[in-house]
């Protein structure tokens, strides 16, 4: 097994976490109640199989097989003492704490904008980046790449582009909440950025008062 996911994989990967946007959108349309009866049971039935994935050898076969190419080789490994969440597992348990904790408007904005933010760091820093930051494996072009894409990302869904208030964010709330989700992104934590950073964020526009 390669101790690195290549760069087809992971765009497909990045393809896979980018369609986890439709839970936003199921949010604005279903609402709060409808959306956490949809997400708690999906993010039960998410680690449920993660952790099948990791004592069953039969189930890890299956995920491996289908799903492995665009797994990291931490979350292939079969390990039945440790248990390891994949991506796709983290962000659907990502939005759902989002989503119980914070207000719509905040868990919407910090989420989407790690989304895009989390996807192009991936995609420019594997393929351009050439400056390592820090200890782990992120680099100057794609954390760049995450605050400028999040930035953008951030500021149109407060722009009057969106003909209602839901999204009433002032610029300096929006850009401390980008630079607090790509420092969690950058950061080689213990815990999967996937759920430090968009809370950081959403942390971030709580305690500056946004609603």
């Amino acid at each position: 097994m390669s101790t690195t996911l290549n760069y087809s994989g992971e765009l497909y990967r990045k393809s896979l976490h980018l369609l986890a946007l439709f839970y936003p959108v199921g949010y604005l349309l279903l609402g709060q109640s409808t959306t956490l009866w949809i997400l708690i049971p999906l993010s039960a039935t998410a680690i449920v199989l993660d952790v099948l994935r990791a004592k069953n050898e039969a189930v890890h076969s299956i995920f491996d097989r289908f799903f492995g190419f665009m797994m990291r080789p931490e979350e292939r490994q079969f390990n039945p003492k440790r248990p390891t969440l994949n991506g796709a597992s983290w962000v659907t348990v990502s939005f759902t704490v989002l989503i119980l904790f914070f207000s719509g408007p905040i868990a919407i904005v910090s989420f989407v904008m790690f989304m895009i933010g989390d996807a192009m760091a991936a995609i420019v820093g594997r393929k351009w980046g050439k400056h390592p930051l820090g200890m782990g494996t992120s680099t100057v072009e794609g954390t760049l790449s995450f605050l400028i894409s999040g930035l953008v990302v951030a500021h149109l869904l407060a722009s009057p582009l969106f003909s209602f208030s839901y999204f009433d964010f002032d610029s300096v709330s929006l850009i401390g909440a980008v630079v607090v989700a790509g420092s969690l992104e950058a950061a080689p934590l213990p815990m999967n950025d996937n759920i430090v950073a968009p809370v950081g964020a959403a942390l971030f526009l709580l305690a500056m008062g946004a609603f």
